[in-house]
C-alpha cells in the first residue's frame, strides 16, 4: 500500500478514485478522519495478508483457500480488488473463512465479501478497480458503503472481522459523534473508546502524551 493521498480537501470518492488513477498508484489505502487501529497494527496486517494472499491466488473455480507458491507483486496477493479492513457489519460468515490470531483472546476472521457490509473506517483500492468503482458509483444512488457492499457481491473483495481499522469515538459530547445525526441529547462520554480494537493507537498516543483521558466538564 503505497499511496499517500493529499487530506485536503475532504476525500471525495470519484475524485480520489480519479487521483489513484492518475498517479498510478498499484493500491491505495483510504481511511477516514476518525479511524483507529491497534498498536499491534504491523503484525496484524502481516497475518492478514498471508490469508488475504491464499484466497486471492486462488482460481476462481477452485478451492478459496488453496495455497499458491506463484510469487506476487504484492504482500497481499495480486488477484484482488478490494480490501475491506474496517467495516462495522458482520456479515453470514460463509464457509471460506479462515482465522488468525488477535491481540489477548482476540481471532480475527478473513472471508470473501459478497455483500451486507457497511462502514467504510478503512479500505483498500487498486488502481484498476478505482476505475470500476468511479463507474459503479456514478449509477448508484446511495450511501457509498452500501454501494461497495453491492460492488462486492460482483468483485474480488476480502474482509476481516472484527476489523482491523475501526472508528474512534473521543472523550466529550456524543453529539461530535456524527456530522449526519441531529439533535443533542446533552450526553457525554467520560472516556474516548474504539469498539473491538485491544489497544488503541489513539489512547496509547493519549496515554503517553501525559492525557488524563477522562471527561471533566
Amino acid at each position: 500500500m503505497s499511496a499517500s493521498l493529499d487530506p485536503s480537501p475532504p476525500f471525495c470518492p470519484d475524485k480520489g478514485y480519479g487521483r489513484v488513477m492518475e498517479a498510478k498508484y498499484s493500491s491505495a489505502l483510504i481511511i477516514e478522519d476518525d479511524a483507529d487501529w491497534d498498536v499491534a497494527l504491523k503484525r496484524q496486517l502481516t497475518n492478514f495478508a498471508n490469508k488475504t494472499r491464499a484466497l486471492s491466488n486462488a482460481g476462481r473455480n477452485e478451492s478459496l483457500w488453496t495455497t499458491s507458491d506463484t510469487p506476487t507483486h504484492s504482500p497481499y496477493g495480486d488477484d484482488w480488488d478490494l480490501l475491506w479492513l474496517g467495516n462495522c457489519a458482520t456479515p453470514p460468515a460463509p464457509p471460506e473463512i479462515q482465522p488468525f490470531p488477535g491481540e489477548g483472546e482476540q481471532a480475527h476472521y478473513v472471508f470473501p465479501a459478497r455483500g451486507g457490509m457497511s462502514c467504510l473506517y478503512g479500505y483498500a483500492i487498486t488502481s484498476k478497480s478505482a476505475k470500476t468503482l468511479m463507474g459503479w458509483l456514478l449509477d448508484l444512488d446511495e450511501p457509498t458503503d452500501f454501494a461497495i457492499s453491492q460492488y462486492c457481491e460482483h468483485f474480488r473483495c476480502v474482509a476481516v472481522w472484527p476489523q482491523l481499522i475501526g472508528e474512534h469515538k473521543p472523550m466529550g459530547p456524543r453529539r461530535k459523534d456524527s456530522s449526519i445525526k441531529e439533535g443533542d441529547d446533552g450526553s457525554f462520554r467520560e472516556k474516548g473508546e474504539t469498539s473491538r480494537i485491544v489497544h488503541s493507537a489513539i489512547l496509547d498516543m493519549l496515554e503517553k502524551l501525559g492525557h488524563k483521558g477522562r471527561w471533566e466538564g
